[in-house]
């Protein structure tokens, strides 16, 4: 028997690393977020704007029209320029809407601030931090400049990761109208990394209504009292939470405080599946609000001119998309589909002719996670 259609608006995925793969396919597996984050460092270097481009067909094929995008890099600023143009090249390829946001690191990535550095730890880990804090608002205008097509964002990666310079200087661009997002109070470990994530960024006027916190599993009642106070939307990430066990966010509390709550795909999982990663903290009622209304209220980006048709809903299957009345998606197919596959197929032929390298490089991390796991253990002891 054939169900009914529902339609519903284009649903925001509102927090995104634009990959393609799993982080699985990377061999970036384990006990916690902070793990993850050195396996990171290991991954296969695909091709960026294939990778953009795949991992926005691949959401607009579930139903998500707009997406905000966290774009780092630890290059140069010639080559920060560079990897954003390709990952540019590829959401053009792609119909979606995109809300760029332009994030930097300056500190403590890897160690709690002040740690110090132990022995085990590979040179390899020491980032380059290519682009200074001071450097940055160049890099913002350059990239506006390049692109007046793109919507852009700023933001630290982590107010963690960031100095009081920093955020004083991103406190400015955002003062100009540029709107903010972070990852913030993800995992046990980063909720004293640095100190007080949000209050930090409330000083430097980080906090607000054009302001996207992503994550959030870790916030006290007081500093959820304060986002709802600022007007600052969080974005909830259930399904790479359960991934790295870094806990789920209290959403309904969100909710409570009268705090928008949208929800990010957060590039956990080859399948995107927005209908049940959302339904994993909230009702099915409430996560089609967070993926519509609440997305659009976190990113700005119109959603509202879009349309999805279902032919399943509760189980997320797609018959059609329309973006600002484009037909994107008709009959459960992206129109887009073959230049898309082409893509895919180039990216896993680098995955499989990488496999080799990729394996040597993660299985130098196992030889030293548990000494990294339990020193993040003993500083957070003595913390």
């Amino acid at each position: 028997m054939m169900r009914d259609l529902t339609t519903t608006l284009g649903l925001v995925d509102g927090h995104s690393h634009l990959r393609s793969t799993s982080l699985q396919s990377h061999s970036v597996v384990g006990s916690c977020l902070e793990e993850a984050l050195l396996r990171m460092t290991a991954m296969s270097a695909v091709d960026l704007e294939d990778d953009a481009f795949v991992a926005a067909c691949d959401l607009v094929s579930a139903g998500v029209t707009g997406v905000q995008v966290a774009f780092h890099t630890f290059q140069t600023p010639e080559g920060y320029l560079e990897s954003l143009n390709a990952v540019i090249r590829g959401l053009r390829r792609s119909p979606i809407r995109a809300l760029v946001v332009l994030m930097l690191t300056d500190q403590a990535e890897y160690l709690p601030l002040g740690a110090s550095h132990p022995h085990f730890l590979p040179g390899f880990l020491e980032p380059g931090r290519g682009v200074k804090p001071q450097d940055f608002p160049d890099v913002v205008r350059q990239a506006m400049a390049d692109n007046s097509d793109i919507a852009f964002g700023i933001g630290p990666v982590a107010p963690q990761w960031a100095s009081d310079e920093m955020l004083e200087i991103l406190g400015d661009l955002a003062h100009s109208g540029l709107r903010v997002h972070a990852h913030c109070l993800e995992s046990r470990y980063q909720r004293d990394w640095a100190g007080d994530s949000l209050g930090r960024m409330q000083r430097f006027g980080l906090l607000g209504t054009s302001v996207s916190l992503a994550h959030c599993v870790w916030c006290s009642d007081e500093e959820l009292d304060l986002i709802a106070d600022s007007g600052t939307s969080l974005v909830a990430c259930p399904e790479s939470n359960r991934l790295l066990r870094s806990g789920q966010p209290r959403v309904q509390e969100w909710w409570k405080r009268g705090i928008t709550a949208a929800i990010g795909m957060d590039s956990a999982t080859d399948r995107v599946r927005p209908i049940q990663v959302a339904s994993e903290v909230l009702p099915q009622t409430e996560a089609l609000l967070a993926l519509t209304l609440g997305g659009s209220t976190a990113t700005g980006l119109p959603t509202d001119q879009d349309e999805v048709k279902w032919s399943d809903l509760s189980q997320g299957v797609v018959s059609s998309v329309r973006i600002g009345g484009q037909l994107v998606v008709d009959s459960g197919q992206l129109l887009l589909h073959e230049e898309c596959e082409d893509a895919r197929n180039r990216i896993t032929d680098r995955m499989r002719q990488d496999a080799p390298d990729r394996a040597e490089r993660q299985s130098v991390l196992s030889s030293i996670m548990a000494d990294y796991l339990g020193y993040l253990d003993e500083v957070d002891r003595g913390s």
